[in-house]
């Protein structure tokens, strides 16, 4: 129990959502996860610590591949209440969100009233969302650029999606065989992903329809008996 405190206390992990966090980081989003923020969230009372577990439910439920019950939760929360930096991130990942469930208009919505949360500092999930914006305004050439350079870091972490994001504006610009390249290298890791999963199977099955053998030639004609 000491260890388990001490490295809490070394991951600066402090607050109501603490034990769950510690768990997250070693087990990922699991049902059991789940369950203790749950548990969490229920005995928070500050309005800050209630908004808070509100974003890490929404982000929680996008993570595990479950899209539209991560959008109602996205929606209902207090984002006034969250610290800066939880909202820039929450922003970013509600983003995501809405892009991988091709709602473009909401995107914008959303993209136009949390503007500044969104573009607060240069993270990982900031740039991502410039990208997304690209996307949806059919700029897809800087979308893929910009897409390009997240997939370019040392450490594009899972939860980033960006590969997903690439071959979405790939596709848009008939990238076809380099779309595949870059599904090859890590679409496998959505398998079992919920709606992600539906989400990465669509694009396969866009890409893999694209290389079907086409013939120029005219069908012969029967002939008659």
């Amino acid at each position: 129990m000491r260890l388990r405190d001490n490295i809490k206390g070394f991951l600066k992990m402090t607050g109501c959502y603490a034990d769950s966090a510690m768990y997250l980081a070693e087990h990922g989003y699991n049902d059991a996860y789940m369950e203790m923020l749950a548990e969490e969230c229920a005995k928070a009372q500050k309005p800050a610590d209630i908004a808070e577990g509100q974003a890490l439910r929404a982000q929680a439920l996008l993570f595990r591949g479950e899209l539209r019950a991560a959008a109602e939760a996205f929606e209902s929360a207090d984002v006034p209440k969250l610290n800066k930096h939880i909202r820039s991130v929450f922003v970013n990942n509600y983003i995501l969100c809405l892009f991988l469930l091709d709602k473009p208009q909401r995107v914008r919505e959303v993209y136009e009233k949390y503007n500044s949360d969104a573009l607060s500092d240069g993270s990982l999930v900031m740039r991502r969302t410039v990208g997304i914006k690209e996307h949806i305004e059919k700029r897809y050439e800087n979308a893929v650029t910009v897409f390009l350079k997240l997939l370019s870091e040392p450490d594009p972490r899972v939860t980033l999606m960006a590969d997903i994001c690439i071959v979405k504006s790939m596709l848009a610009l008939d990238m076809y065989e380099r779309a595949r390249e870059i599904a090859a290298l890590g679409f496998s890791r959505y398998d079992g992903k919920r709606e992600i999963t539906a989400v990465v199977n669509r694009l396969n099955m866009k890409m893999n329809g694209s290389i079907k053998p086409q013939s120029n030639k005219k069908p012969k004609k029967k002939k008659r008996k």
